[in-house]
């Protein structure tokens, strides 16, 4: 598929700044940068925050940081660790999202990018009028040689941003208005735990909260990799749903539901509805939320499952 990229500014390409969060990736990250470096009709700028590599990561970065110097660029670590990939992410943003970009794009360590990939999402975000833009992704494991599709391009539904992220992080592509957004509802991340939160869940959360549209595209631009490092991963099958549900017996589902709407739209009284129903979650609250699964999952399957353990009091 052809990938046609509106040029604004003459014949220079979009500019894209590319945020990447490391940590101990010496396996992978040279192939996530190459594959980066090498995206057609837009151009990138990589900013790598690396959160205390142990192994080999670092010079493997600084090689790239002089081999390609203005394009990649080391930011200087923080004086303690984070611990986990969304702090990283939303350091950045709050640093860089006046950086003289167009767009912005979250970069994991360990996948690969098809050349296309930031090109298709400008292109639709140009066609749309969105701020954001998630996509499917194709999984893939080495050790178990095998791929598969991860779908995630089903029509929005009115409250999914509450109860769900719009694709993972990695394939997230976002305007500079929502930049600017997200950094101005996040505040001083040192005023905030960000321990189990999902950076690409509470982007999504808070740009949908303010008005801002997002869409998920049907293709996928990713080769998002399973390794034994994979905090969540795809989560196929029935361990998948095992996992998913142990997350939500364990508390954090709702937690992070809940802290999530610490940083949303005041404003938003229909929000704010739903999230003091889950916050209080006797057995009316329950009910009622159960019964409007179907305004909170995008998919039929999780919708049927988010109602059910609403009502048997497992989320």
């Amino acid at each position: 598929m052809s990938m046609v990229v509106e040029r604004r500014n003459g014949d220079t390409p979009p500019s894209v700044g590319i945020l990447l969060a490391t940590h101990n990736g010496e396996r992978f990250v040279g192939e996530q940068i190459e594959s980066i470096l090498a995206q057609r009709g837009v151009s990138t700028t990589i900013y790598i925050r690396d959160d205390g590599s142990t192994d080999g990561t670092l010079a493997i970065i600084n090689s790239y940081v002089d081999a390609h110097p203005g394009q990649v660029i080391q930011l200087a670590q923080v004086p303690h660790r984070f611990g986990a990939a969304c702090e990283n992410f939303l350091s950045m943003v709050v640093e860089l999202y006046a950086a003289p970009h167009a767009y912005f794009a979250f970069s994991d360590q360990d996948d690969i990018w098809l050349p296309g990939k930031l090109a298709r999402a400008v292109e639709r975000l140009n066609a749309t009028g969105a701020s954001g833009y998630a996509s499917n992704l194709t999984a893939f494991s080495q050790a178990q040689d095998r791929e598969w599709t991860i779908t995630k391009a089903r029509p929005q539904r009115r409250f999914d941003h509450l109860f769900q992220s719009a694709s993972a992080g990695c394939t997230y592509v976002f305007d500079a208005k929502a930049a600017r957004l997200i950094a101005s509802c996040l505040g001083r991340l040192e005023d905030h735990d960000w321990k189990g939160m999902s950076h690409d869940w509470l982007c999504y959360a808070i740009c949908r909260s303010h008005g801002l549209a997002w869409i998920i595209d049907d293709w996928s631009g990713i080769r998002y990799r399973q390794h034994d490092q994979n905090l969540f991963g795809a989560m196929p099958g029935i361990g998948g749903a095992i996992k998913r549900l142990g997350l939500m017996r364990g508390g954090w589902y709702r937690s992070v539901l809940l802290r999530n709407g610490h940083f949303l739209n005041p404003s938003n009284q229909d929000e704010r509805a739903v999230l003091e129903r889950v916050a209080r979650m006797n057995w009316t609250d329950r009910f009622w939320l159960a019964a409007r699964s179907g305004w909170f999952r995008r998919e039929a399957k999780a919708r049927f499952a988010l109602a059910a353990t609403l009502v048997a009091g497992l989320v």
